[in-house]
């Protein structure tokens, strides 16, 4: 049988008739070269996909969280920085202090 080497699927398409090599998955949208094997073959390569899939998954939601908590610190920041009103003797203070 005919398997998406992506997906393990067995719902492909071959798309152009010109090219053998050429097929679509229909569950992956991978497009290419297929294999072929048996039910063992496409059940490991199932597996293994959906394990990429959840791993990808994974690190989009922490990525998404370390960008919302980056995001987050430097707002904090920023109002912090804005409620900070000095007056000229302590810039020139703080200056002399820095050696500028």
């Amino acid at each position: 049988m005919k398997i998406c080497p992506r997906c393990g699927s067995k719902n492909v398409d071959w798309i152009i008739p010109q090219n053998w090599s050429v097929w679509e998955c229909k569950d992956c949208d991978y497009t290419g070269p297929v294999i072929e094997g048996d039910e063992k073959i496409a059940k490991e390569i199932k597996e293994d996909y959906e394990l990429k899939l959840k791993i990808e998954k994974s690190k989009s939601k922490k990525d998404k969280k370390n960008k919302e908590k980056t995001e987050n610190q430097e707002k904090e920041y920023e109002e912090t920085e804005c409620e900070e009103e000095l007056t000229d003797e302590e810039i020139e203070r703080r200056l002399d202090e820095l050696e500028i």
